[in-house]
């Protein structure tokens, strides 16, 4: 053997003894990658604090809404967040999954966490949304456990089956992590079951997976799940997760190294044979708070961070100084407290681009983790509601009533000031013109009254009046023109 194929063996022996290190670090990385789903499962559970599903008659509050979503918006609700879905906007959303029910290795349920919640199951399907239960199960030997056996699974099958179907709910949401790559094969045909059965039982149902940004083992078949699911929700987040060695951004859309979300994306399209309709991409309403060595971004952690949600964050970063990384386009803050800690977060700016490329490869739509986290502010929905949704034209003559007209705001959107021009049509009387007592009002999302513009008797004709929303948080509002027996509304959305 010559010296040069000497070299060239050695090199090719050197590289994948380079790319089996690789897998075993990424795997030993993996091993410590506890995503969010079961880092407040295990949380919550410890905490042992659960918001009773209070059962009582749901009343929508009036949001003034005509649109219709073109695409999927799938928001998990978990149990520990109550009756917080009385605030939720169901006109933005298709599908509930309820978080969750905890699986055992064979196929029973160890802890249903409050399963069925009645009264959020009937205002959902009054709004035309679904629900569906999300299972869970985090231990990867009880995942192999039940997958390689056929009974277990079928257990498993028929305890869902059963639980959904007396509760009249929609289907089921399966959240597996730390799957096995031997169980690649059974976790196939305990989906394919599962949907079968569902299909037969409850027409219509749905089943869909949660699955993760990265297939670290090699263990997830993504075409064949998704041709036989309803969709693989993509936990699209943690690529900077609790116990990371360094901060930085919880979902990048792009830089970072190698992993980030538009990687995912492209990683899932060429695996799962283009079957980008079964593709739901999942985005973070939180962020990790970590204490680190210093105020520069990506600097080392020094302990694992605590999760806050967008609420929470976005707040902080308004007392802290908002800051935003130009390569991932996320928001975070820095603060010291015994030294320096920063807060990485989505918010409706970085959202909104992940949504853009929902739309850009035509997926079936997003994941939200996790519902409520919003508390009361109203940027979240509208940047759904700016994307996902398409709008009846309000100067429809079939909208627009007879004797009031309400024309488009300008500009919309805006910040601060915008200019609202209406009429009041003109009826001659003894050759002049007559007063009518009307009203002009701005609503916000929930259908609560912010201001009123004008409530006076006004003479027919064209009328314009400046508003200042400067005091007022960013979000979608609704001007209302009313004249005591006709009203006309239109949507306007003021962005900071």
């Amino acid at each position: 053997m010559n010296h040069a194929t000497l070299r060239k063996l050695n090199v090719i022996f050197t590289m994948k003894v380079y790319s089996i290190l690789l897998l075993l670090i990424n795997l030993l990385q993996a091993q410590d990658r506890f995503s969010i789903h079961q880092l407040e499962l295990e949380y919550y559970k410890a905490k042992a604090t659960l918001q009773k599903n209070i059962e009582y008659d749901f009343v929508f509050q009036n949001t003034f809404s005509n649109q219709s979503l073109n695409k999927t918006v799938f928001g998990y609700h978990p149990y520990w967040m109550g009756a917080s879905w009385v605030d939720y906007d169901f006109s933005l959303l298709s599908t509930i999954a309820y978080f969750g029910a905890e699986a055992n290795a064979s196929g029973g349920i160890d802890n249903w966490h409050g399963w069925p919640p009645n009264t959020l199951i009937n205002a959902a399907h009054t709004a035309g949304v679904d629900v569906v239960l999300t299972v869970t199960l985090f231990n990867s030997n009880d995942i192999s456990t039940l997958l390689s056996s056929e009974n277990y699974r079928q257990n498993l099958i028929t305890n869902l089956i059963n639980s959904i179907s007396s509760a009249g709910a929609d289907g089921v949401n399966i959240d597996f992590e730390g799957l096995p790559s031997s169980q690649k094969e059974n976790m196939v045909q305990f989906i394919t079951d599962l949907k079968t059965a569902f299909n037969s039982v409850i027409p219509g149902s749905q089943v869909t997976l949660a699955t993760p940004a990265v297939d670290w083992s090699d263990a997830w078949d993504y075409d064949e799940l998704a041709i036989n699911s309803d969709g693989l929700m993509i936990m699209a987040y943690d690529y900077h997760w609790s116990s990371a060695p360094t901060t930085g951004p919880v979902a990048p859309i792009t830089g970072w190294g190698t992993y980030n979300v538009t990687w995912t994306v492209n990683d899932y399209l060429t695996w799962s044979g283009g079957l980008n309709d079964k593709l739901i991409l999942g985005c973070p309403y939180y962020g990790y708070d970590w204490p680190a060595e210093s105020g520069e971004a990506g600097a080392n952690t020094i302990a694992s961070g605590n999760a806050k949600t967008y609420s929470t964050a976005e707040d902080s970063a308004y007392s802290y100084g908002k800051l935003r990384d130009n390569d991932s386009h996320s928001p975070w803050y820095r603060y010291q407290d015994s030294g320096w800690h920063q807060c990485w977060f989505d918010d409706s700016l970085s959202l909104s681009l992940k949504y853009d490329l929902v739309n850009q490869f035509d997926l079936q739509g997003v994941g939200i983790w996790a519902l409520g986290y919003d508390g009361d502010r109203t940027e979240l929905w509208a940047a759904l509601e700016e994307k996902f949704t398409s709008t009846i034209n309000i100067g429809d003559e079939f909208i627009q009533p007879s004797s009031i007209y309400l024309y488009p705001a300008y500009p919309n959107p805006f910040n601060a000031i915008t200019t609202i021009t209406y009429a009041i049509k003109t009826h001659p009387r003894n050759n002049r013109n007559i007063l009518s007592a009307s009203s002009l009002r701005v609503y916000d999302l929930k259908g609560r009254l912010v201001e009123t513009l004008i409530h006076e008797n006004l003479e027919e004709g064209i009328h314009e009046i400046h508003w200042n929303a400067s005091n007022y948080p960013a979000g979608i509002y609704f001007v209302s023109l009313s004249n005591g027996s006709e009203k006309v509304i239109q949507k306007i959305t003021f962005i900071k």
